[in-house]
């Protein structure tokens, strides 16, 4: 009898101690968040402090002479096709997410958007546009609305495919 009171304190304890260890973990980590890596190294992420940031009046923030910007890529049938892939995979532009296959915009991503992105199949919009200025903001995006593609297509030919990809979508929206 003695032998089963000993193992059920023991047993006890150790459960005690494992709870707590466990419950002042979640308690120190309700704020802020540690990563330890296999070679010890340790980064914490806090969040930011004051309200949210608002990023609706953010807008390109372009080379002043973007615009003139020359497309070194020839809008051929392999590089619409390159960019057209660029576009849709996610590990590279990822475009589909909010400007949706066709270029009108994502219904089902909107929810999640931070604000309308902009409708790629627009003759008006798009026609005005040169391929520089295409470049430019796919390059550089829009902070915290846009991703930068040169952070995911870092090769400049691969975000000229994009651009020559693009130029194609109000002339695909036309057709019935």
């Amino acid at each position: 009898m003695r032998k089963i009171i000993v193992t059920f304190a023991v047993v006890a304890c150790f459960v005690l101690t494992i709870s707590a260890l466990v419950f002042t973990s979640a308690a120190q980590n309700s704020n802020s968040s540690t990563t330890v890596n296999r070679q010890g190294d340790t980064r914490q992420i806090n969040p930011p402090a004051g309200p949210p940031q608002d990023f609706s009046k953010n807008t390109w923030e372009l080379p002043e002479d973007a615009d003139k910007t020359k497309n070194p890529v020839a809008a051929t049938p392999e590089s619409i096709a390159k960019g057209k892939e660029l576009y849709m995979t996610r590990e590279k532009g990822n475009c589909i997410f909010c400007h949706g296959e066709t270029g009108a915009g994502n219904e089902a991503s909107l929810p999640r958007l931070r604000r309308k992105p902009a409708d790629l199949t627009n003759k008006e919009r798009m026609g005005a546009m040169t391929d520089g200025e295409m470049f430019w903001k796919i390059t550089k995006g829009i902070n915290g609305i846009m991703p930068a593609g040169e952070k995911k297509m870092p090769e400049a030919e691969e975000r000229w495919h994009v651009v020559n990809y693009i130029k194609t979508l109000p002339t695909a929206s036309a057709k019935p």
